[in-house]
């Protein structure tokens, strides 16, 4: 028996946004074994976090600040949502470790070692690092050398009002930024689908000199030059446009890319781009229009729900950029989950800064996708 819960609120007052959504969520589930928190930046983290621990008492939290929070099929940039999660046979252990930047495979590590002091040797873990980090990658290669191929790995990055300054990580023992906060659960049995609905365009690119979320040249040429003139040779001042339509794709298993976002232009016309770019790698500029990301979302849920026909819970990472893209025709995205998954399915996310998830055995850092999970 699993017991669901959901709650959310708008209110002004942080304590008391946390408080009435813990209170709503708790109303349907009992007492929780496992409560997720997802909170947007305009708040209060701290007057949050602890207004929804005096509620729900000894429970294990995980969560993350974002962008913005979905529930059911509502989408929205200010507010509080809790799901709690309750039944005899669940148990969860969760792990909050702090300065991810500094020694990211050691902290992906550290945590997963710690997940593993619980004695819960299989199950789903749920992973919120740092969206602004650096070496997210490199974090998630640490936390599956010690925990291995025995669990499912789900979960997003936190993030911000699209500031890029800072962003929170939530566990029942505190708040932080620069963190990864993870969570095992066991007794729940998760089925996800994740996809994109970008298609390659043109010829491939060599990335030759990178190093980290930098990419210095593409085919041996300042990346921005090389970029522009895969796009008719568009001028910087059209970055932003282009970049969020055009992200850089690499061929993964299959017959899949991975999305790689550009962000910004430098003056050295290198470009920063969201999440870490491998030198020595081969890309494709990648195209995507609403109708396209619109159909890989109808294809993401109904992948979801075709193993789990009768779904308790859904949870929904879907990445902010797909939201600045589509703009109003979001809201069809999320409708297209919350059909698939059938009426009165309780459904909670969040606005990522990318997603994880390990459908091809390893976790891997995703970029421009929507990733649903339904136990």
């Amino acid at each position: 028996m699993i017991l669901v819960g959901i709650g959310y609120s708008q209110e002004k007052d942080s304590a008391l946004a946390g408080r009435l959504a813990a209170e709503q969520a708790i109303q349907h589930s009992g007492d929780p074994v496992i409560t997720f928190l997802f909170c947007t930046d305009n708040y209060e983290q701290k007057d949050v976090f602890h207004a929804i621990k005096r509620i729900i008492g000894n429970s294990k939290l995980v969560g993350a600040c974002a962008s913005g929070i979905i529930v059911g099929s509502n989408v929205f940039t200010k507010g509080v949502g809790v799901c709690t999660i309750g039944g005899s046979e669940i148990e969860a252990a969760t792990c909050l470790r702090e300065n991810i930047t500094c020694c990211s495979y050691e902290s992906g590590e550290e945590a997963g070692r710690k997940l593993l002091e619980s004695g819960l040797d299989c199950g789903t873990v749920f992973v919120f690092p740092d969206g602004l980090a650096a070496n997210i990658s490199v974090l998630l290669r640490g936390l599956y050398n010690a925990l291995g191929p025995d669990y499912n790995y789900i979960g997003g990055g936190t993030g911000d009002n699209l500031r890029f300054s800072k962003s929170f990580q939530f566990t029942e023992h505190g708040v932080s930024s620069d963190a990864l906060a993870v969570a095992v659960v066991k007794g729940i049995d998760f089925h996800v689908s994740i996809g994109h609905g970008w298609e390659p365009v043109g010829q491939p690119l060599m990335v030759t000199r990178a190093k980290g979320k930098r990419v210095y040249e593409l085919d041996g040429l300042p990346a921005f030059d090389r970029y522009a003139s895969c796009l008719g040779s568009i001028d910087k001042n059209e970055f932003y446009y282009y970049s969020m339509r055009h992200p850089l794709g690499i061929p993964s298993i299959g017959a899949d890319f991975l999305i790689r976002d550009p962000l910004k232009v430098i003056d050295d016309h290198s470009i920063i781009f969201v999440t870490e770019v491998p030198q020595n790698t081969v890309a494709t500029i990648m195209k995507g229009d609403v109708d396209s990301l619109l159909s890989a979302a109808e294809n993401v849920s109904r992948e979801a729900f075709k193993t789990c026909t009768s779904p308790k819970l859904v949870l929904l990472f879907d990445c902010v950029s797909r939201y600045l893209l589509m703009g109003k025709d979001f809201d069809r995205e999320i409708a297209a989950v919350a059909r698939n998954a059938g009426a009165g399915v309780p459904m909670i996310g969040m606005l990522s800064f990318g997603e994880v998830a390990s459908i091809s055995g390893t976790p891997l850092f995703y970029n421009k996708t929507i990733l649903v999970t339904a136990g």
